[in-house]
């Protein structure tokens, strides 16, 4: 078991969706003075944050910072998940191409009845 921040998770968020960030930011149309900007605005991690359909309300409020714990005591099984589920939806084309609040609504209302949805582990 590992204690871990927000900051912790919301650092590897940043990792995951720098990697593809310059598709995001085309596909939406947002320029950057006409230069690149070295990896995810804090903007566009709280996109991700709000927008991915693999994490329970719960979980989303943790990462922005809406509830009174800072930290969180998490297995490596957890945080492998945690992992996964950020690099799936980094890599997704709802994501990446798609209008991602309303796609997430969509997945959301599906994972609610499955195993697919990363909760906090309290």
């Amino acid at each position: 078991m590992n204690s871990i921040t927000k900051v912790y998770l919301t650092e590897i968020i940043f990792k995951k969706i720098s990697e593809t960030i310059d598709t995001y930011r085309e596909s939406k149309k947002q320029q950057y003075d006409n230069e690149p900007y070295p990896g995810a605005t804090d903007e566009e991690v709280l996109d991700f944050i709000i927008s991915i359909p693999f994490f329970d309300d719960r979980l989303k409020d943790f990462l922005l910072g809406n509830l009174a714990e800072e930290t969180i005591i998490v297995s490596q099984a957890w945080e492998n998940e945690f992992i996964k589920k950020s690099v799936a939806w980094a890599n997704s084309f709802e994501w990446l191409q798609g209008n991602d609040y309303f796609i997430a609504q969509l997945n959301n209302n599906e994972l609610n009845k499955s195993d697919a949805f990363l909760k906090l582990p309290y």
